[in-house]
């Protein structure tokens, strides 16, 4: 965000009503198009957001179609099945019907064999030949009413699936009204942050303002007190007898003599305002604290650096 308030306010005034520029901050560029950015800035999330919408309509477009074609293919699947069940029914009363004639013959055949045993030993074997024949027609009979079951079980699982398509339906319905809620949230969202980034733009620009005003008046103070405190040059008129020696201290007239923190001397130039300071009482429109009242000054020179802080 620092880089795009930076490109924002380059070549743009930051000056607050009623505060002076001074130093460098005086030279500012032409001010920028400011509303020509936003709707720029507007114009392009727009632009996104119709990209989205559209790339999110053509999804749910495709996945209805895909649950179109595996309904359609559900159904087919279901009615495969349902004749291959009548098909499954028929073979079984088939068989079921083949296996009872076969059974009624070698009971036929057990009856006549009982009455033939007592004729000799090979009836004996033949009927037991035919024991081993119903018993494997038993187990044929066994094996056929499992793969009948396992029919069913399947015919079952598939009437499962069947039954539980409305409910796939009734959920992607759920899952279509609950995207619509939360896109409904999040452009809600998304206009709210959007008003508090604007705002939060502006007191960034007062802050700026404010500080740059602060940093102003703090080279100001430091650059008064920088006279105040600067070494005094040359008395006038004095130049050719001036004792250059730091333990010489340093008599004047018309005064007292005060020294700064160093043992160096502050002269007194004057005792009234200095240039470009109003007198207290006078009729310009500035702040009582900002006047000066007449008073000892002392100046020292000044230094052309301290105001472009």
């Amino acid at each position: 965000m620092s880089r795009q308030n930076r490109s924002v306010y380059e070549g743009r005034s930051i000056q607050d009503p009623g505060l002076v520029r001074h130093g460098s901050l005086a030279a500012a560029g032409p001010p920028v198009a400011h509303g020509a950015l936003e709707s720029l800035r507007s114009s392009e999330l727009l632009e996104r957001k119709i990209a989205s919408q559209a790339a999110e309509i053509e999804r749910l477009a495709g996945d209805n179609q895909r649950l179109a074609s595996s309904h359609i293919a559900l159904r087919e699947d279901l009615v495969a099945t349902r004749q291959d069940a009548q098909k499954v029914k028929e073979h079984i009363k088939s068989i079921q019907t083949e296996s009872d004639i076969q059974i009624r013959v070698l009971l036929e055949k057990i009856a006549k064999m009982e009455a033939d045993i007592r004729v000799g030993d090979s009836v004996k074997k033949e009927l037991q030949q035919a024991h081993i024949e119903a018993q494997n027609l038993v187990k044929v009979r066994q094996e056929l009413m499992a793969q009948l079951q396992q029919a069913s079980q399947e015919l079952q699982k598939t009437r499962a699936d069947v039954k539980g398509l409305p409910e796939l339906l009734a959920e992607l319905e759920g899952l279509k009204k609950e995207h619509h809620r939360l896109r409904v949230t999040f452009q809600y969202e998304k206009d709210s942050n959007i008003e508090q980034v604007e705002q939060m733009q502006a007191m960034e620009k007062n802050l700026i303002g404010m500080a740059r005003e602060v940093e102003r008046l703090h080279a100001d103070v430091f650059s008064a007190e920088k006279r105040v405190h600067a070494p005094i040059g040359p008395v006038p008129h004095a130049g050719g007898y001036m004792n250059h020696d730091p333990s010489y201290v340093q008599h004047f007239h018309g005064g007292s003599a005060y020294f700064d923190g160093y043992g160096r001397p502050v002269m007194q130039m004057g005792l009234g305002p200095t240039e470009g300071m109003l007198q207290y009482g006078s009729s310009a429109n500035i702040p009582a604290a900002s006047q000066a009242i007449p008073a000892p000054v002392w100046e020292a020179p000044y230094d052309p650096s301290l105001a472009q802080r």
